[in-house]
C-alpha cells in the first residue's frame, strides 16, 4: 500500500489532505469525473461492500463500472476523525450522507485505510456500514 521511504502522517497538512481527498470522492463520484478517480484512490484500492452483501470491488475499473449509470446525485461526507495507528496505519472515520437516484436518502459510516503516495494521500480501503434508525430512551 505505502511505498517505501514515504512516512506516514506527520503534520496537520497531512490531515487537511486527507479531509480534500475525502470531501474530492463525492465530487468524482456524483460527478462521474473519473478522469480525477485517481486523485481520490489508489492504484491498488478496495471497497469493501460487505455490510451491503454486494461484492468487494478493487481497483478504479470497478468502481467506475458499477458506478456508472447507477448511482447518487449526492454523496456528502462529514465529521472526519483522522487517525494513526501504532504501526503507522493512517484511519479516517467519516459520516455519510447520500442521496440515491432511486430510493431515499440514507446515512451511514465510512471507515477508510489511507495511504501515502508519490503523488499525496489516497484511499487504499473503504468500508461502508448503513446507518439504521436508532430511538432512544
Amino acid at each position: 500500500m505505502e511505498p517505501k521511504g514515504l512516512p506516514a502522517m506527520s503534520s496537520r497538512d497531512d490531515v487537511v489532505e486527507i479531509h480534500q481527498v475525502l470531501a474530492l470522492y463525492g465530487h468524482v463520484v456524483d460527478d462521474h469525473d473519473w478522469d480525477r478517480a485517481d486523485q481520490v484512490f489508489a492504484a491498488d484500492f478496495v471497497f469493501d461492500l460487505s455490510d451491503s452483501g454486494r461484492p468487494n470491488l478493487h481497483g478504479i475499473g470497478d468502481i467506475v463500472a458499477t458506478f456508472k449509470g447507477r448511482n447518487a446525485y449526492a454523496h456528502h461526507t462529514t465529521n472526519v476523525v483522522v487517525t494513526e495507528d501504532d504501526d503507522g496505519t493512517v484511519r479516517a472515520h467519516s459520516k455519510l450522507v447520500c442521496f440515491p437516484n432511486e430510493g431515499p436518502p440514507f446515512t451511514g459510516d465510512y471507515y477508510d485505510v489511507m495511504a501515502r503516495t508519490p503523488a499525496g494521500w489516497r484511499i487504499a480501503r473503504r468500508r461502508a456500514e448503513l446507518r439504521q434508525r436508532k430511538f432512544f430512551d
